[in-house]
């Protein structure tokens, strides 16, 4: 936000940072803000935990990412593993890929193409909307 909001600059990265806003319009409104700062064929990347965790998939997947996130490698203790989830549902927005892929849409850009993928990461790259 402390940038000029002329359109000005090429590309933009956001790496792990809209998980932590949890509400969905000001997740979308932090989109819009880099948007209007990119120029018309402006590109962003970004990255975010993403996955639908209400899937059993997903919940597995997420006890790998707890497993992987530990100091040791080794499986958390429960007590660990439910701190870690508490955290995750009350601190960090993760939502499905798609959720998050519509929430980008909503800030200002067309057709955000997922590119990438480790464990819970998800990564999107999207051109700015045309004004």
């Amino acid at each position: 936000d402390s940038l000029p909001s002329n359109g000005t600059f090429d590309a933009a990265t956001a790496f792990l940072v809209s998980q932590f806003i949890l509400e969905r319009p000001v997740r979308s409104q932090f989109f819009q803000s880099i948007a209007e700062r990119l120029g018309p064929a402006g590109m962003l990347v970004s990255s975010d935990l993403a996955g639908d965790l209400a899937t059993p998939d997903c919940r597995d997947l997420l006890g790998v990412w707890f497993r992987v996130m530990s100091d040791s490698g080794a499986l958390p203790s429960p007590e660990a593993l439910a701190r870690m989830r508490e955290a995750y549902s009350r601190d960090v927005a993760v939502l499905p890929p798609q959720d998050v892929r519509d929430i980008i849409t909503r800030g200002g850009f067309d057709s955000p193409v997922l590119f990438f993928q480790a464990g819970m990461i998800h990564a999107w790259y999207a051109k700015r909307s045309p004004s």
